[in-house]
């Protein structure tokens, strides 16, 4: 077509845009005409039919397509004039809060809708008190059933009531209205969701507890509970569970009883509170440095028991570490009573902290040890059969520092039979911002502690009980016979020795007479070529003794006059300890007639008279 040709161009919608739109209108006919001469004009012999043939093909396809776009998108329904809304009030709530909210309705089609019915779908921990109206709810399926609503009317429902629901998640209310339109038979349905996040609870946890604790200790824990809400709280459950390597020990509660491990509150009132109080047992593994406590309260609520906010609590782990190695000097396994060995402790920091103030608290084995001596040598603190050693400067982790004792050895000791020295200490540490010590201990290896002999020598003219038992004149008379008893008690300490033996020698004016006895083994034996007497046992029990009387006489020379002869010389008694396989051996000086140990004897004098 010349005219769609001629006026649908750029600068006759310009000039002259009517023309230019009455070419636009004709084009479809004008592309038609020249896809005709294109395609089939000269090409076919039935030229024309093919093309009208194909033109009606099209038509049908347009049609067709346009048939089904407007079934698709076709909506018989009036949902879309349907409002429906949720209004809640107050707009930010928490667990256990008064919840009201109100919905809304209208009907903005133009169609009566008929037998409608509103149905709400409430979360699972929603307490209903009442609704408005309510001669039309019913409360087990929770529906309004409304009067017929004519274009343009609108309602409106309340809804009342107390909601518990898990803080911080998505709780998700709805509202749908059911009707039919008028002079239909199929329903149709309106849907409002509304989502609702609670930013907390009425149930407030709190702990106390140190943030910082060790690794391999026991802390004090207060767990609190509180109704914060203006309703009672019944049916509360908090989970005890704790993890790995945390166990609850020794807890005491308020209110409420402990079983399975769940601590379960049959009620608390408004603004009641209630606590548990116990001790966490902490044994982590080395490579644990924080850990995280988590308690969640739930309450049972329409026969469901619904998580309340949990209570997150972040513990820093801190791993002290003190290694203590101690030996004795030179390796000692064996001391004699009387000897003073060294003790040498080699501290060193393994842990990931600063350690203050070392206290080293030894119990100290009193009837081995020297007490006296021990506090003079160390400058100790001692109290109660304790040694307190401070090591007062910090010890830094990788630091290492050595401690030495000097450890005297009694010259008696006492108290059982085959005695080992050991030292066993409990270590307290302070550290940086923790109100718990680290506390350890240690032993020490042992050490053997050889027996003691406690021995008498004495010479005698009457007993202590003062029963006369030597004879002649006293004091001694020169020229007459003074016989006097000498008496040796060898008392054995704490184990047992063997091949005792005994042996003195008597000066040449001093007499055997003969008379002896003896409490174990066999009796005294003189040499009068060499002056020796001898005595020898076999063996003597731990805290055991053996006595030896034997009877000595003189006869003082005018050379004695205003004297003290010595009765009896070179006393020596010889031992071995079985216990640390060491021989022992105990001198005596001479032995005159003094009578030091007789006071009834002095009395009546004892040197040397005309």
């Amino acid at each position: 077509m010349k005219f769609v040709e001629e006026y649908l161009k750029l600068h006759h919608l310009k000039k002259h845009p009517h023309k230019w739109f009455l070419a636009f209108l004709a084009s479809p006919i004008h592309f038609a005409e020249m896809h005709y001469k294109k395609r089939y004009h000269m090409q076919f012999a039935h030229a024309r039919k093919l093309f009208i043939f194909d033109m009606l093909l099209l038509l049908t396809s347009i049609v067709i397509l346009a048939s089904g776009l407007f079934w698709m998108l076709y909506n018989p329904t009036v949902t879309d004039l349907v409002y429906l809304s949720i209004q809640k009030q107050p707009a930010r709530i928490l667990s256990g809060d008064r919840m009201d909210f109100d919905i809304l309705y209208k009907n903005e089609s133009q169609t009566k809708l008929v037998s409608p019915t509103l149905t709400i779908q409430l979360p699972a921990g929603y307490t209903l008190e009442k609704t408005e109206p309510s001669d039309n709810f019913d409360k087990t399926n929770t529906t309004f059933h409304l009067a017929d609503l004519e274009p343009g009317s609108e309602g409106i429902v309340h809804i009342f009531g107390r909601v518990y629901e898990t803080p911080h998640l998505e709780t998700n209310i709805s509202a749908s209205l059911t009707y039919k339109q008028a002079h239909k038979n199929f329903e149709e349905k309106k849907i409002t969701p509304y989502i609702a996040i609670f930013h907390g609870s009425v149930l407030k946890t709190d702990l106390v507890l140190a943030n910082k604790v060790l690794a391999h200790s026991t802390e004090p824990i207060e767990l609190k509970i509180k109704n914060e809400g203006d309703v009672n709280i019944t049916n509360i459950n908090i989970s005890l569970a704790l993890p790995a390597g945390i166990n609850l020990i020794n807890p005491t509660i308020k209110k409420g009883e402990i079983n399975n491990n769940f601590w379960k509150i049959k009620e608390l009132e408004p603004n009641e509170e209630t606590t548990l109080q116990a001790y966490l047992n902490f044994n982590l593994k080395e490579q644990e440095k924080t850990i995280d406590l988590r308690m969640t309260p739930e309450i049972f609520v329409n026969e469901k028991s619904i998580p309340q906010e949990t209570l997150k609590y972040s513990l820093q782990i801190i791993h002290p570490n003190l290694s203590i190695n101690n030996y004795w000097e030179n390796d000692t396994t064996h001391l004699k009573p009387g000897e003073i060995v060294n003790l040498y402790l080699d501290l060193k920091n393994n842990g990931d902290t600063e350690l203050k103030n070392i206290n080293l608290n030894f119990s100290l084995p009193t009837n081995i040890i020297d007490i006296t001596k021990f506090k003079q040598n160390n400058d100790l603190k001692i109290q109660d059969q304790t040694a307190n050693f401070v090591y007062a400067q910090i010890l830094k982790p990788g630091q290492s520092t050595q401690i030495k004792l000097s450890v005297p050895v009694k010259n008696y000791p006492n108290g059982g039979t085959d005695l080992n020295l050991s030292l066993n200490a409990k270590v307290e540490a302070s550290l940086n911002d923790i109100t718990t010590n680290y506390k350890t201990n240690f032993e020490t290896s042992k050490i053997k502690i050889g027996t003691s002999l406690i021995a008498n020598a004495e010479i005698r003219y009457y007993t202590n009980e003062g029963d006369q038992i030597g004879r002649g004149p006293l004091p001694a008379k020169v020229g007459e016979e003074t016989k006097y008893g000498a008496i040796i008690q060898i008392t054995n300490g704490t184990s047992r020795v063997n091949n005792i033996n005994l042996s003195a020698t008597l000066p040449s004016y001093i007499k055997w007479t003969g008379k002896s006895s003896v409490s174990l083994g066999n009796d005294i034996s003189f040499d009068p070529t060499t002056r020796k007497i001898s005595w020898s046992l076999s063996s003597l029990s731990a805290n055991d003794t053996a006595g030896i009387y034997f009877e000595l006489s003189i006869t003082p020379d005018a050379s004695m006059i205003n004297t003290n002869p010595v009765i009896l010389k070179n006393i020596n008694i010889n031992v071995h300890d079985t216990f640390i396989d060491n021989d022992l051996n105990k001198s005596f000086a001479s032995l005159d007639n003094s009578l030091k140990t007789d006071s009834i004897g002095q009395l009546k004098g004892t040197k040397i008279t005309q």
